[in-house]
């Protein structure tokens, strides 16, 4: 008895839990992304860092968030194990100037980055 009652709350638990995703649906929050600067498409250049062995973890995202004054610490520890697991990862995509900017940023802070274009 109690399994068949339990089996007909799922069955309401679900419709409920239907009918208020379908009331919210305009309300949908989104996973943060790579962030992106440029306005125009054709000109999309992503600041690449590559895995660092000389440098702590905490110092490349404190060297990442010193030069990305609005990344916040998140973005930064993600971007970092990201170069750490696969040997590079997007700083941030924007216009070659801004690009070559953060690049230069962090090679005085002795970072291993490229700019890479068409992103």
């Amino acid at each position: 008895m109690f399994l068949i009652e339990r089996a007909v709350n799922t069955v309401t638990d679900f419709e409920k839990v239907r009918v208020r995703a379908e009331t919210d649906a305009g309300r949908v929050s989104r996973p943060a992304e790579v962030q992106e600067t440029a306005a125009d498409r054709s000109d999309r250049w992503a600041v690449v860092l590559f895995d660092d062995s000389h440098h702590s973890m905490d110092y490349v995202i404190w060297a990442l968030l010193k030069t990305l004054p609005g990344l916040s610490t998140t973005d930064a520890t993600l971007i970092m194990l990201e170069a750490h697991n696969t040997g590079k990862g997007v700083v941030v995509l924007c216009g070659q100037d801004q690009a070559v900017g953060y690049r230069d940023a962090l090679r005085v802070l002795q970072l291993g980055c490229d700019v890479e274009p068409g992103w």
